[in-house]
């Protein structure tokens, strides 16, 4: 018979001054709760979570962190059968919180519960350096070792692991193209997943997986920059779904404790964001980092913020300059921009429009169906009937609805430029929000037989958004002003 159903957390109850956010939301046994996380499906019916926090307890000594356990709770849930809910989770925390305890949990209880899978269990753990993910596991092994005997762990170079007597194993291996390839794998835990490239997952872990009773897939790390494609890949996806009309249908669990991108980087309360237990040891600890690291690290490590390459053509003063609380000008045509990604994994609807002042006023939402960006762009119809409606090759023959123009890679030519100037004068106004600057972030520019354009490095998705932005800033360039400040100038 399946556990009991899942604890019942109260609800979030968001904390923010009128200057922006104060501090994380908390569980009441004291630790701070993820700032975005997957709701609960109601196909959820109980969770392992609790029973695999007991178990370590029991067996290893090991005592969980609240964050720990309620991660757990999470990652573990089932349904009615039994079945696990998620085929892939994703767990992103700052630096020193304790990923590697939870990680070291959630493979060990798997390794010790086949009963629950009908299957012996085999555990793929990689990570961009073999000792990243040997470190993890070695207390484990040491442990191994005393309960079974020597010959129950290997350490060597080419094999390392742990396998139980029933037949059960944990192998070690580096992230390369031939990560997992000839085992057919249970689980498969990525560590420090934001150094592991998209591919490596796609092309030689995630087959592995195809035939195993509740295969499923863990994405745990510190946010990293730009050049990460797996990690932002799917965490976009999985902040799509959380805006989605059926919460229901999301089939990735994200647990992401991070700042927001408008909190002060200076501030203590901000640095609460990342580091679900708190403590004064960690505060000292982190008021020493702040002294040390350059800022951008700091970001990524301990505010667990997604940041651009240091060479980036988005420059940070660009970024914060133009973040405004702006609204888009109820008088004016606004310009509509849909993108989607090349892969369909993901879709946005940019508006964009000229405010009286000659700036261009930008907003956008991302979208996991065509379906959530068709009713977006009802939505925006109901309630403002004067729009130029662009669309992109890769949405136009899904799009029901009408559209006045078609644009593909000569208008992103021209509409890069746009945008780099509207960028260098300020004159771009977006709201600040994350996704839209990760999109930015992991784009670069690149030239073409067009001229210079807004893309993703070598062919990778998940900048949607930011050319949806693009389309529709460099159309909105061309629109006429708002028609208010035309009947003024008339007048005078």
């Amino acid at each position: 018979m399946p556990p009991a159903a899942p604890h019942s957390f109260p609800p979030k109850a968001p904390r923010r001054a009128e200057n922006g956010p104060v501090g994380p939301e908390y569980h009441r046994d004291g630790f701070a709760l993820p700032r975005l996380e997957t709701a609960r499906p109601a196909r959820v019916l109980g969770s392992y979570g609790e029973e695999a926090a007991e178990w370590v307890k029991a067996n290893m000594g090991l005592e969980l962190f609240g964050w720990q356990r309620y991660a757990l709770e999470r990652a573990l849930e089932h349904d009615a059968d039994g079945h696990l809910v998620w085929p892939l989770v994703i767990i992103t925390v700052g630096r020193q919180s304790g990923k590697s305890v939870l990680s070291r949990a959630v493979c060990m209880w798997r390794l010790h519960h086949a009963e629950h899978f009908g299957e012996a269990q085999t555990i793929l753990h990689v990570a961009n350096k073999r000792n990243t993910a040997m470190e993890v596991m070695r207390p484990a092994g040491l442990w191994a070792v005393n309960t079974y005997g020597k010959k129950s762990v290997k350490w060597g170079n080419t094999e390392a692991g742990i396998e139980t007597p029933d037949g059960n194993r944990w192998l070690i291996h580096a992230a390369n193209d031939n990560a997992g390839v000839g085992y057919s794998v249970s689980m498969a835990f990525l560590d420090e997943a934001w150094r592991i490239s998209k591919s490596t997952f796609m092309d030689a872990i995630a087959p592995t997986m195809a035939m195993k009773q509740d295969p499923q897939a863990y994405l745990v790390s510190t946010a990293g920059d730009s050049a990460s494609d797996l990690m932002q890949t799917y965490r976009q996806s999985a902040i799509d779904a959380m805006g989605s009309d059926d919460p229901d249908s999301a089939e990735i669990l994200i647990m992401e404790w991070s700042a927001p991108v408008d909190a002060d980087p200076d501030d203590v309360e901000t640095w609460k964001w990342g580091s679900p237990e708190w403590s004064d040891k960690r505060e000292t600890f982190l008021r020493q980092q702040w002294q040390n690291v350059e800022v951008s690290a700091f970001k990524r490590q301990y505010l667990n913020q997604w940041v651009a390459r240091a060479d980036h053509w988005l420059k940070d003063s660009w970024w914060k300059e133009t973040t405004s609380t702006d609204e888009l000008p109820a008088d004016a045509v606004w310009t509509i921009a849909l993108e989607s990604d090349f892969d369909g994994m993901g879709h946005a609807v940019a508006i964009a429009a000229q405010d009286d002042q000659g700036n261009v006023i930008v907003r956008a939402t991302t979208h996991r169906t065509i379906k959530e960006a068709d009713a977006q762009l009802a939505k925006i119809r109901r309630e403002h009937p004067s729009l130029y409606v662009i669309v992109t090759p890769g949405y136009v023959d899904r799009l029901k609805e009408r559209f006045d123009s078609l644009v593909g890679q000569r208008e992103a030519a021209a509409g890069t430029q746009t945008l780099l100037d509207l960028f260098d004068r300020r004159a771009i106004k977006h709201d600040g929000s994350q996704t839209l600057l990760e999109h930015f972030s992991s784009s670069t520019i690149s030239r073409r037989q067009q001229g210079w354009v807004l893309s993703a490095p070598m062919g990778r998705n998940g900048i949607y958004a930011a050319r949806a932005v693009m389309f529709a800033a460099s159309q909105a360039m061309k629109a006429p002003r708002p028609l208010a400040m035309i009947r003024t100038r008339r007048r005078a």
